[in-house]
């Protein structure tokens, strides 16, 4: 039991290493491409995240409606008759709540990211602004 718990305490700092590198690797991929001088490579991260969490919440909602079918075998197992039955029904409540909250949480990334974007953004705008304001004051 011992040696259970030790081998579980070296693998977790292992763990955190595994979620945490590649998560501050991305974050700096972030602020690099907001300190370029184009503004609009920023939003290339946050665009493919709201990309992804589109697409999760787009699988989300077709695999909770594939129709069901059903297969009728004779007694040697061949297929006699096979009904499709396809019913599309509203969502209800629980299945909206919960494609609300994949959505919610798939778009973290996405609020980070465009953060960082946005805060580098103003930066860079509040530099140029001064540096009219002092070409103004020259003048």
């Amino acid at each position: 039991m011992l040696m259970a718990s030790l081998a579980g305490l070296a693998a977790l700092p292992l763990m955190l290493l595994g979620i945490l590198l590649p998560v501050a690797l991305v974050v700096a991929l972030q602020v690099w491409l907001c300190k370029r001088r184009s503004c609009w490579l920023g939003l290339i991260l946050p665009g493919l995240t709201l990309l992804a969490s589109l697409l999760i919440l787009l699988s989300m909602a077709a695999f909770t409606r594939v129709g069901a079918s059903e297969v009728v075998h004779d007694e040697h197992g061949a297929v006699v008759e096979e009904h499709h039955a396809e019913h599309w029904e509203a969502l209800s409540g629980t299945e909206l709540a919960a494609a609300g909250g994949v959505f919610l949480v798939a778009n973290i990334p996405t609020v980070v990211l465009g953060g960082i974007w946005l805060h580098y953004k103003n930066r860079r705008d509040l530099r140029e602004e001064m540096k009219r304001m002092d070409l103004q004051d020259l003048e």
